[in-house]
């Protein structure tokens, strides 16, 4: 799943951050805060 953001929104999430995202919404933050959604 993890691989799949970072080919959709392009970028590469740390495998500890990866590790602490454990629920949709901390995975919606994630990206929002980190990854270019195009927002």
């Amino acid at each position: 799943l993890i691989m799949a953001f970072e080919e959709e929104f392009g970028g590469d999430i740390s495998d500890e951050d990866a590790q602490k995202i454990t629920t949709v919404g901390e995975a919606v933050d994630y990206i929002r805060t980190h990854m270019d959604t195009g927002e």
